[in-house]
């Protein structure tokens, strides 16, 4: 297992700044999967429509599900509207 610091931006600040998950391999996929079950594990799973739609980022990079990160953080964007 390798932890991961996932920073919390927009709807996902009201779990903190950052959260701490531990993932089996360091694609993005298993980060939302690690994700999505700390967020039923914290009784939020309210956040995991939020989290379908959100894009993780590393650096200036969006990541697909399929890419694998090259560092230990990464930052969970959601969705936003306006103009």
């Amino acid at each position: 297992m390798t932890t991961i610091t996932v920073h919390c931006l927009g709807a996902f600040r009201a779990l903190g700044d950052s959260l701490v998950i531990d993932v089996s391999d360091l694609s993005v996929a298993s980060i939302r999967a690690a994700v999505s079950s700390s967020l039923v594990a914290m009784e939020r799973a309210d956040l995991n429509t939020v989290l379908t739609r959100s894009v993780f980022a590393e650096g200036d990079e969006l990541l697909k599900d399929h890419v694998t990160i090259s560092g230990r953080e990464v930052s969970l964007l959601p969705p936003v509207a306006g103009g």
